[in-house]
């Protein structure tokens, strides 16, 4: 349940102000407006109790005050309950006195803050009829960055053990956005940034460093670092500080009006043993009191997590999924490499139209997209990539020399100050004309099975060596194997509810194909008959039957494929069963 907040509480000018930002400083600082009943929930996860030993709460990324207002109506509110008359000067001395002692926000925006400040000054305004004095919460909001500044470490709570609670919505800025120098600093002293960084992360660990044994975090971030293998670090440490007591997993990316995100509230308890975990399933839009709608729950063992991922999926799904596993080898045992497609840096420029007599003909590749798949289908999109490489025999690249291609030189100059300006020129400090990516070989030339980077159903399609894949897609090149064979046990039902199960969702009943989550996937072993007769099915389009034939190999029970199938279509919906 969420704590009820009056309809005098203070969000619309953290709403306005994030507004007047331009696209641009928002992604860079990672904000992100949160909803008064998203704030509301989560203080109601944490627990909020205001006035059992009256507990420090800090909001490490504040920014207009949403989380600190709403905190503040809530101890006001229980103030007048418990009978004080809060517009008396004892009662408004007491109730100023319990803000200062209890409320702290940290933020790199002084603009944000002061929008903070004022929004606890009517706060106070609004209960007492007066306002605060002049140095009202001057030494309470602080302008510092909460992951390197030494002055979140003087706050009086951290000076006396710790903080109480810590709960907010840190920012979501990924590792390509953050400058080289503070990633190094953020490595240097954090240690889970590793990988590919993302802020959310490191605030969880900093979060954690600055709680008293007992004390509780409650942040709600994108919910990747439950199973990306760049969260290895953060899980462990989760795990090694103290117990996770509760996860609220939401259906899509909705929840945030300005964050393609599927996000999740986690509350983590600091020095606490392992117990019973709670996993909520909720809504994305709030019901229509306001609230956030919890439309599934059930309990785990939060001493059963792992380092490795943290998978929370219903006891009889995960039966079934072991079923499905088996004694099978996995795709791993039978591929060869395992990528995302390439990265130009500039589609705009390198894809070009089929044919184009712009530059030289043998520079032009057929390339294929994540839109253009379907099940066992590449849709010709009559589209070529410009890519400056010649290849030998082996299909081993060199770039070209631009003496011998001055149609596509003379092409790439007219853009030439553009593509100067990528990551991969300024940082890596790679040729001008080159691509974003490496290119290992002739890809083009490769086997390979093609798969979207995200998809709300497997799409699993055979290349025999014609197109290049751009980023938005993915590429499985098999060995050992009949690839045919193979693309039909990825199209198969079994294969898609593990992945559905297991890979991350991205948005509304999309799901992630990355290789950490692909590799694993059981291929089962089949006679030389029935690989042939699976085949045959594929080859003459009778995609059902060879759905029927890869499940037998399976041997699953009737009611399993039943649940199975139930799962795929609550999937389909945009929901996990809890």
């Amino acid at each position: 349940m969420g704590i009820p907040i009056t309809s005098g509480a203070v969000e619309d000018p953290a709403a306005a102000y994030l507004e007047g930002l331009s696209p641009q400083q928002r992604r860079q600082t990672g904000q992100v407006f949160t909803p008064r009943h998203l704030v509301e929930f989560i203080l109601g996860q944490a627990e909020y109790a205001p006035f059992r030993d009256r507990p420090s709460l800090l909001d490490p990324s504040c920014g207009a005050g949403a989380f600190l207002a709403a905190a503040a109506e809530v101890i006001a509110g229980r103030l007048v309950q418990s009978g004080l008359d809060v517009g008396s000067p004892s009662g408004r001395c007491r109730l100023l006195e319990i803000f200062e002692g209890s409320l702290f926000g940290v933020d790199i925006d002084a603009d944000a803050l002061k929008l903070a400040r004022h929004g606890l000054i009517e706060v106070v305004k609004k209960w007492t009829k007066v306002s605060p004095p002049s140095a009202f919460l001057r030494h309470n909001l602080v302008t510092a960055d909460f992951l390197v500044d030494p002055d979140v470490r003087d706050l009086p709570p951290v000076r006396q053990g710790g903080f109480d609670l810590i709960v907010g919505n840190p920012p979501y800025v990924s590792a390509s956005r953050l400058p080289a120098e503070y990633k190094e600093q953020l490595r240097a002293r954090f240690e889970t940034a590793i990988g590919r960084i993302d802020l959310y992360t490191v605030f969880m660990e900093q979060a954690v460093s600055l709680l008293r044994p007992g004390g509780r975090f409650a942040f709600i971030t994108p919910d990747k670092f439950l199973t990306s293998q760049t969260s290895v670090a953060l899980r462990r440490l989760l795990r090694q500080t103290g117990a996770v007591r509760s996860i609220a997993r939401f259906r899509s990316h909705k929840v945030f009006a300005d964050a393609a995100t599927v996000p999740c509230v986690t509350v983590f308890d600091r020095a606490a043993k392992p117990g019973s975990l709670a996993v909520l399933e909720c809504d994305d839009r709030p019901n229509s009191s306001g609230q956030v709608r919890v439309i599934g729950s059930r309990r785990a063992d939060a001493g059963a997590l792992s380092d490795e991922g943290w998978q929370f999926d219903a006891p009889e799904l995960r039966l079934i999924a072991a079923a499905i596993e088996g004694r099978h080898s996995t795709l791993g045992r039978f591929t060869a490499r395992h990528s995302a497609g390439l990265a130009t840096g500039r589609d705009a420029l390198y894809v070009l139209a089929e044919g184009a007599a712009e530059v030289e003909r043998e520079l032009l590749r057929p390339i294929v997209r994540g839109r253009d798949l379907l099940p066992y289908q590449i849709t010709e999109p009559r589209l070529s990539l410009l890519v400056p490489y010649t290849f030998d025999s082996s299909g081993q690249p060199a770039l070209i020399d631009v003496k011998k291609y001055p149609k596509a030189i003379a092409y790439l100059r007219r853009h030439e100050s553009v593509l100067r300006a990528r990551h991969c020129v300024r940082v890596w400090q790679k040729a001008w004309f080159d691509l974003h990516d490496p290119v290992p070989t002739d890809i083009g030339r490769l086997p390979k099975i093609l798969v979207p980077d995200v998809a709300s159903h497997n799409r699993f399609a055979y290349d025999p060596g014609r197109y290049w894949p751009l980023h938005s897609a993915y590429y499985v090149v098999p060995r050992d194997i009949d690839p045919i064979y193979l693309t039909a046990v990825l199209n198969s039902t079994p294969i898609e509810f593990l992945i559905r199960l297991r890979a991350p969702v991205v948005k509304d009943g999309f799901s992630r194909y990355r290789k950490q989550f692909l590799e694993p996937l059981p291929v089962p072993q089949a006679s030389l008959t029935e690989r042939a007769e699976i085949v045959s099915a594929v080859t003459k389009g009778d995609f059902e039957r060879a759905d029927r034939l890869v499940m037998r190999l399976y041997r699953l029970r009737r009611s399993d494929l039943r649940q199975v199938r139930a799962f795929l279509v609550d999937a389909a919906g945009g929901r996990r069963q809890a």
